[in-house]
């Protein structure tokens, strides 16, 4: 399997590697009931404590020396959430690969009707603005009628709104910075995350 550019013996489609990835998962989780009852010196510790799990977790998983070849060095925890979501992914495309070959073939008139579901929209777009009936949504400035299940229409976020929203983030990062507890409540929460995407 290739994480973050490098190649690892280790597939999602093989039973023995599964089981070794229980065991590390098994094993991180006891490293870190022993981390939360640590004394920690401050948010830095805090951080360098979660990135010593995880980096044990991918050498277990990964093998060896999984850790230093993706570029850890047990202090930066952004880099470590990079490690999980890249092996996330690369599980989800050997998954994909599986069920893409198990696709029971099609015959002519299953073909012809995923066509015509494709060519079927499930809502129009309409440019002039009308008021709220029961079928209709308003969005902005623009009227949204459908037949069925609408699409979820996400409103595109303006310069300034982005510009408050980074403000906001940077402030909420600022207040956990003196809040030791907080911040390792947002590590533990990480950990959970990174723990359940590797499932």
């Amino acid at each position: 399997m290739i994480i973050c550019g490098q190649e690892f013996e280790f597939s999602a489609l093989n039973a023995n590697d599964l089981d070794r990835m229980d065991a590390a998962q098994q094993h991180m989780q006891a490293a870190s009931d022993r981390e939360s009852k640590r004394a920690h010196t401050g948010p830095a510790d805090i951080l360098r404590g979660q990135c010593r799990l995880m980096m044990g977790y991918f050498d277990e998983l990964l093998g060896e020396g999984a850790s230093e070849r993706l570029g850890l060095d047990g202090n930066n925890f952004g880099a470590c959430v990079r490690v999980t979501n890249a092996i996330k992914e690369a599980i989800a495309a050997e998954q994909a690969t599986v069920k893409q070959a198990a696709a029971m073939p099609m015959n002519r008139e299953q073909r012809r009707a995923v066509a015509k579901q494709k060519k079927t929209v499930p809502y129009k777009v309409i440019s002039t603005p009308k008021t709220t009936t029961e079928d209709t949504f308003i969005r902005g400035q623009t009227e949204v009628s459908y037949g069925g299940e609408p699409d979820v229409v996400v409103p595109a976020l303006t310069d300034e709104q982005k510009t408050e929203q980074l403000i906001d983030a940077r402030q909420a990062v600022d207040a956990l910075r003196d809040d030791p507890d907080a911040m390792q409540q947002l590590a533990a929460y990480a950990l959970q995350i990174a723990a359940e995407r590797h499932v």
